[in-house]
């Protein structure tokens, strides 16, 4: 039998850093199925970043601009990262902005395995200056319920920003089952207070859309979690951190920590 929590483990590592030795082709850089969009569409989006000097960084996770001063990713890499860029569809553009990351807070009941709590707040150096290129997200209030479709936006591992087709929700029930037939002796991935799951069988997370936002109608209500088929298109689900979910926790933890640079 396997393990769930090693399993998907193992395979988030390649979904936020990418897999260096893979042949990937060019869908394989992005959301699968996903295509180019714009900041000015979704300007609450930010790169997460690990520098190997003061002028190298990379991307390694998606962001969701919360303020002026913070930014909402996952918990999976968030103790490694330094920097954060907003503000262009192409990473290499010429109006990116880049901040240093002063501070970073994970939930304090994430495992660091890719399990359950799977958030973390980054506490900038420097303020944002919000423009139509640079925007704070809307996120969803205490226990509030989505239905329907939602797309991710990401840049994954190409450096320019894609969204992906409509992502159809689906009960915790659907997706284990499709976990489960996917990797046979993989019980309950899902964890009813933590995650919210889409189905679609021509689009699926890729490399660098750990942490990345799942956005319907005005609010980012997710961000992308574990992976079950890398870059896939197999029938697995996606699963996201619901932020409805983690309400108090990120305004608590913004609240408290404010006056802390």
């Amino acid at each position: 039998m396997f393990s769930a929590k090693v399993v998907i483990f193992l395979a988030a590592v390649a979904l936020c850093y990418g897999a260096p030795n893979a042949k990937f082709t060019n869908k394989h850089l992005n959301i699968a199925g996903g295509t180019e969009t714009t900041i000015e569409e979704y300007p609450f989006v930010a790169s997460v970043q690990l520098c190997y000097s003061e002028d190298i960084c990379r991307h390694i996770c998606g962001g969701v601009i919360v303020n002026e001063n913070w930014v909402l990713t996952s918990g999976t890499f968030a103790y490694d990262v330094q920097q954060v860029v907003v503000g262009d569809s192409n990473l290499q553009g010429k109006d990116k902005v880049a901040v240093k990351v002063a501070a970073i807070y994970l939930h304090p009941n994430y495992t660091s395995s890719l399990g359950p709590n799977d958030i973390a707040l980054l506490q900038l150096a420097e303020a944002l200056t919000f423009n139509d290129k640079v925007q704070p997200a809307k996120l969803p209030t205490k226990g509030q319920e989505f239905d329907g479709t939602a797309v991710v936006v990401s840049y994954g591992s190409s450096n320019k920003l894609n969204v992906s087709p409509n992502l159809t929700f689906a009960s915790n029930d659907e997706c284990n089952a499709a976990i489960e037939k996917l990797i046979p002796g993989v019980y309950n991935a899902v964890d009813d207070d933590s995650n919210v799951c889409t189905l679609n069988e021509k689009s699926n997370n890729c490399d660098g859309d750990l942490g990345a936002p799942l956005f319907q109608d005005g609010t980012v209500i997710g961000t992308v979690t574990l992976l079950i088929d890398k870059c896939g298109i197999n029938g697995a689900p996606n699963l996201f951190t619901k932020l409805s979910n983690f309400a108090n926790w990120i305004n608590q933890t913004i609240t408290e920590n404010s006056q802390i640079v």
